[in-house]
């Protein structure tokens, strides 16, 4: 069977102001079970496209469905199959482990199940503490916790968030991530915004990449590393000092494009960059095999990423300033 589109988005936009628009020409799917990131500088379009696919914005040009319903007309009843964490809050003046509970009443989650639910996010959240007093009396991170604890207590299809982590320690963040992603593995559909790249790595089967209210590039983390990461860091380190058999391997990697500016030298090992790494550590070995030089490490390091982010629109790579740096 074909993957169950839940969200499909054609040609969307929204325009603030004639002519102004903040998001344009959006082409998106979300399939059953699949978590897809949303990427981008401040102002890229994120949160404006999440706004616009649970109806809080209505879509100025372009169509999208979600769970099969128009986001122009299905208003209440989509928003009762989807679940949103924003990033503005809005809390009842009661205390946490009421907030959950009266959330999944109004969802209608059976007396018990709430109950049951609010300890399991009680416990997740790490809210223990803090069950009995009010969401006003609680530090910002505290708060954000509540905010994604309340949202998973009603039964979704899919779930938006919208920096879902901002303000959270690492540890929390973790616990967080790893939920999302089990629900996931159940048939949860989710899209995720944020800004920590490492995050978008770790949960998303897709990242799509918003630039200035378009869409860049729509791929898995790893093929969206592969094209846009560019060179990558290769040290080689040998058991003895290169002493005069350096200058040969200088030679044999200026021979390989591999430009002096970009390579750092200690007595036992080189750092350079490569875009075709695999092919520089094969020669270097040949090499180190002929000149009776035993090789001790060998190390690719792969882009993150946020370095293949900011190579995609257009910033300079990482790597040849972490060279120029340990110079």
């Amino acid at each position: 069977m074909p993957p169950e589109l839940v969200i499909e988005a054609k040609d969307l936009g929204y325009s603030y102001a004639p002519g102004r628009f903040a998001i344009r020409h959006l082409d998106l799917a979300l399939q059953r079970g699949e978590v897809l990131g949303l990427l981008g500088r401040n102002g890229a379009g994120k949160t404006t496209t999440v706004r616009v696919l649970t109806t809080l914005l209505p879509p100025t040009e372009g169509t999208a469905t979600v769970l099969g319903q128009d986001v122009r007309t299905a208003g209440p009843t989509l928003r009762g199959q989807v679940g949103v964490v924003l990033q503005t809050e809005a809390f009842d003046f009661v205390s946490v482990e009421r907030n959950l509970t009266l959330y999944a009443f109004m969802w209608g989650v059976p007396r018990e199940a709430a109950k049951s639910r609010a300890e399991e996010m009680i416990e997740l959240f790490e809210l223990e503490k803090f069950r009995h007093r009010k969401p006003w009396s609680l530090s910002g991170g505290e708060r954000r916790r509540l905010q994604v604890a309340r949202e998973l207590m009603h039964d979704m299809q899919v779930l938006f968030l919208d920096e879902p982590t901002a303000g959270l320690d690492a540890i929390a963040r973790r616990r967080i991530l790893g939920y999302i992603r089990k629900r996931a593995r159940e048939g949860l559909s989710v899209v995720f915004t944020t800004h920590i790249m490492h995050e978008a790595d770790l949960l998303c089967d897709r990242i799509a990449i918003l630039h200035e209210g378009r869409l860049f590039a729509t791929e898995s983390p790893r093929e969206f590393k592969r094209r846009f990461g560019g060179a990558r860091m290769v040290t080689i380190e040998f058991d003895q000092p290169l002493h005069s058999k350096r200058a040969a391997l200088e030679r044999l990697l200026g021979e390989d494009g591999v430009e002096a500016k970009e390579t750092a030298w200690d007595e036992q090992g080189v750092s350079f960059t490569s875009k075709r790494p695999e092919a520089e550590v094969a020669r270097v070995s040949a090499w180190a095999t002929q000149a009776g030089v035993d090789i001790s490490r060998i190390d690719v390091r792969e882009a993150t990423l946020e370095e293949a982010f900011l190579g995609a629109i257009g910033f300079p790579s990482a790597f040849a300033d972490e060279i120029s740096e340990g110079e």
